[in-house]
């Protein structure tokens, strides 16, 4: 008998067995409740249902659209944005940009965001997660402790001698192959612009040419697979069909209820200000399918795990009273326990966009797009290198110092020390400071082929918040993003945007197109580029560092165990919990830390 996937109605349906009425209510108890079924949330609830005396609940806001396009068909990447398929938050309005509020992206389906990203199957350099070690005290969440769980969530499958031809290369020693997420080159894969463009990307910067990203070696220019079947359908591999779909779904203990989300958590006993050693201990999780619909209660008999992503994991604890009391007493939520970090450090990314009209648009291929160029600060600065990395250390205290000032941290002298580990790693040569990913878009019915680059700063100094603006749910979260908040990221911003432009003016890819289209008005100097890159950025939706796995003492949320500081039963297993950002797309780390999770948890069974 298959576990049950239950569809929001207008009265919650009991989970327990498929054989009850569906008027009646849930009240069973779960040794697990997860809020969230996105990627990390679906890995870790199959990891515990494993073992069958386990029983496991998920509890999701969207419904189960794995049949859907949007979802499916990697190539319909955009489409799912600011859809039903997502919950369509916004960040707050940028007063340099007449008001402008950008799209905050988040999957509001099962498998969360993982279900309508772009696929991409990246990791970072080596350093980056290596700095981990440092901010947590535990050298088991370095590259080599971590790396071994995204090995065993990974099925890569080797590229056909055709993919060979237009530049599919890999390393097999550092790829998983029995792991359910399934990795390939598609089948569909561009030829077109792919290697001209990395060849003059090479001369543009000097890079070389890196056969695989996922060695932990990320500087230089590469063709990356996808998180696809590898077939000719080269469907999605989503969190759902990896972790779910087939044997999971047979498991009676294991129950996934759509169209319902976690309002709050239920504290079992209580802590005064005046107890700050006091632990709570969650008792369970109420849960709603409306705003106007009736408030449930599920009990969680062993741990809450939240996994409902860097934008509303912070958003529930903050709810369950869990925060700086500064913002839950603004938003009349009572304060349970003071944790100055959570909603805070947040660190997103901001992209632009260049396009070209191709003389030919024959691609080669139908899609999607895989050829990255990833330069390192060096290579963007140039000569201006050393004197750059010189005053950007030499203005870090005081930064950070503006930082806690604005509430954007929870200390200072923490976020020194962070920033400071952050800009040595980034002046290293082996880190990646830009990503820019070229991209080839087929002719429709109403729009002509195009073949550009998104391309963006990866490792951001700038720091932001998310926190919640009432006492309800279901009004979404303020994100405060900061974009371009510390001078470093404008500059580097900038730096790439002009670069990429020169890139398409190198041959050989600069003989395959014919009129720029954007920028409508190529910038003759520095600042023409930076007033395009500030008039037209969006944000990359990879935000992270809302619930930091850092020492309390860091201004972190979540221990080495990924257990909230302060609670003794409540994990975050999202991104919510990555300190800092990654020189890469994030699944691969993120399917990473769920799989240790689930590790630890079940260590903790014992």
């Amino acid at each position: 008998m298959f576990s049950l996937l239950l569809a929001c109605v207008a009265i919650p349906l009991a989970l327990a067995a498929p054989t009850r009425s569906s008027n009646t209510t849930l009240e069973d108890s779960f040794d697990y409740v997860i809020a969230g079924g996105g990627l990390t949330g679906l890995t870790v609830a199959s990891r515990l249902s494993e073992n069958p005396s386990i029983r496991v609940l998920v509890i999701e806001g969207g419904q189960d659209n794995h049949n859907d396009p949007r979802v499916y068909d990697v190539r319909t990447y955009g489409q799912a944005f600011e859809s039903d398929l997502d919950y369509n938050m916004t960040s707050t309005p940028i007063s340099w940009r007449n008001g402008t509020q950008l799209p905050m992206a988040a999957g509001k389906t099962l498998g969360g965001s993982g279900s309508i990203n772009g696929a991409s199957w990246t990791k970072g350099p080596k350093t980056q997660y290596d700095l981990l070690p440092l901010l947590i005290g535990d050298e088991s969440w370095g590259w080599d402790g971590l790396n071994q769980y995204m090995l065993g969530a990974e099925h890569f499958y080797a590229p056909s001698n055709e993919l060979k031809s237009k530049g599919a290369d890999f390393d097999g020693h550092k790829h998983g192959f029995s792991g359910p997420v399934k990795v390939s080159f598609a089948q569909g894969m561009f030829g077109g612009i792919n290697q001209p463009a990395l060849n003059a990307s090479e001369q543009v910067w000097g890079l070389e040419h890196v056969d695989d990203v996922a060695s932990g070696i990320v500087n230089g220019a590469t063709i990356i697979p996808n998180m696809v079947q590898p077939d000719v359908s080269q469907n999605r591999s989503s969190p759902y069909t990896a972790y779910i779909l087939g044997e999971p779904q047979s498991r009676d203990n294991l129950v996934i209820l759509t169209g319902h989300r976690a309002v709050e958590i239920r504290w079992n006993n209580t802590c005064t200000q005046e107890e700050p050693e006091c632990v709570l201990t969650a008792d369970g999780v109420y849960y709603q399918a409306s705003r106007e619909s009736e408030r449930l209660f599920v009990k969680a008999s062993r741990e809450v795990l939240l996994a409902a992503g860097s934008m509303q994991s912070p958003q529930l604890l903050e709810l369950s009273g869990i925060g700086d009391p500064a913002v839950l007493n603004k938003a009349g939520v009572s304060v349970k326990k003071s944790l100055m970090g959570v909603g805070k450090n947040l660190q997103e990314q901001t992209k632009n966009t260049v396009t070209y009209t191709p003389k030919s648009d024959d691609f080669e291929g139908s899609g999607p797009s895989s050829a990255i160029a990833f330069p390192n600060v060096h290579q963007l600065l140039g000569n201006a290198s050393s004197t750059v990395h010189a005053e950007t250390l030499a203005g870090l205290a005081e930064y950070a110092a503006q930082l806690e000032a604005q509430g954007l941290v929870a200390s200072a002298n923490a976020t020194h020390r962070v920033l400071q580990y952050q800009v040595e790693n980034l002046f290293n040569n082996s880190e990646a400071a830009a990503e820019i990913f070229f991209t080839q878009a087929l002719a429709t019915e109403t729009s002509a082929a195009t073949v550009g680059a998104d391309l963006w700063n990866l490792i951001v100094l700038a720091r932001g918040t998310i926190h919640i603006s009432s006492n309800d749910s279901f009004d979404l979260p303020t994100v405060e993003p900061s974009y371009f908040g510390h001078p470093l990221d404008l500059k580097l911003q900038t730096l790439a945007t002009k670069q990429a432009h020169e890139v398409y003016n190198t041959a050989p890819l600069a003989e395959m197109v014919s009129d720029v289209t954007l920028p409508a008005e190529v910038p003759s100097d520095y600042a023409g580029w930076e007033t395009f890159v500030k008039d037209t950025f969006t944000s990359v939706w990879h935000p992270i560092a809302t619930l930091s796995m850092m020492k309390e003492e860091f201004g972190g949320v979540v221990d080495n165990k990924l257990k909230v500081y302060g609670i003794s039963n409540v994990r975050c297993v999202d991104a919510s919990v990555l300190p800092v950002q990654l020189s890469a797309h994030l699944s691969s780390s993120l399917y990473g830390i769920a799989e240790k999770a689930a590790v630890m948890i079940r260590e903790d069974q014992v």
